[in-house]
């Protein structure tokens, strides 16, 4: 008799591990159904500007910052639309998304890395002027969006030291000095259509930028400008596919 009782208590022990496993199953699913459902997707906009998986990308990063920085990364900013043909101007609103403070906003809509004013930047134009994208304040490294790409950079080298994203896409790069001289340097591109991607970074510093992927596929070198800190080895290549 008691042996049956023993027998049976195991078996209850066993079904009631069973069903809390079910339910801790059960449980996960919906939460991952619920991520699924609160994960914003590329708009019809987006879509048309940027190639299917630059768009995927730009959403990803967004999403990557909306969801741990919340509203505190997100604002409106009102346009002026010139009018065409003796038209009168328009305002519109566009919300926009700031990876860290300092750099420049991401339209959500479009997927342009816009001025303050709300124009499209000119990765062509004179760094650190009004029109080209903006470095952020200093920030910790471990505060940069899981979407980000993360270069370490010292007098001979970076690592990595190659890094691949989609035509059009929102790059967003959290370069980190990590000399161990009080050596600073200073991240910059060959080409002249990214001439105002640049940042500047004293010993222990780590700078954010965002900026739109050239829409020409192909590798782009970058390097740091510092004395002669290329020929030593700080330099790379961005593959646009």
């Amino acid at each position: 008799m008691k042996k049956n009782v023993k027998i049976i208590g195991a078996i209850a022990i066993v079904v009631l591990a069973a069903l809390l496993i079910i339910l801790i199953l059960m449980q996960k699913s919906a939460n991952k159904a619920g991520n699924n459902n609160n994960a914003q997707t590329p708009s019809k906009e987006m879509l048309e500007t940027q190639t299917p998986e630059a768009a995927q990308e730009t959403q990803k990063l967004i999403n990557d910052v909306t969801s741990t920085e919340g509203a505190s990364s997100t604002k409106t900013i009102t346009v002026n639309v010139p009018g065409v043909n003796g038209a009168s101007s328009t305002v519109k609103e566009i919300k926009v998304v700031t990876v860290a403070p300092g750099t420049s906003p991401i339209d959500v809509t479009s997927g342009k890395v816009v001025t303050e004013a709300g124009q499209v930047v000119q990765n062509n134009s004179q760094a650190a002027g009004a029109a080209a994208p903006q470095e952020s304040f200093p920030i910790k490294p471990e505060d940069a969006p899981k979407s980000a790409i993360k270069l370490n950079v010292t007098s001979s080298s970076f690592a990595p030291n190659t890094f691949t994203v989609n035509r059009g896409q929102v790059v967003n790069l959290a370069v980190s000095n990590v000399n161990e001289s009080t050596f600073s340097e200073v991240f910059r591109f060959d080409d002249p259509s990214l001439s105002a991607v640049v940042i500047g970074l004293a010993k222990g510093q780590t700078i954010s930028i965002s900026f739109n992927a050239p829409t020409k596929a192909g590798e782009y070198t970058f390097y740091s400008s510092m004395f002669d800190h290329r020929a030593q080895g700080a330099v790379g290549k961005m593959i646009v596919k």
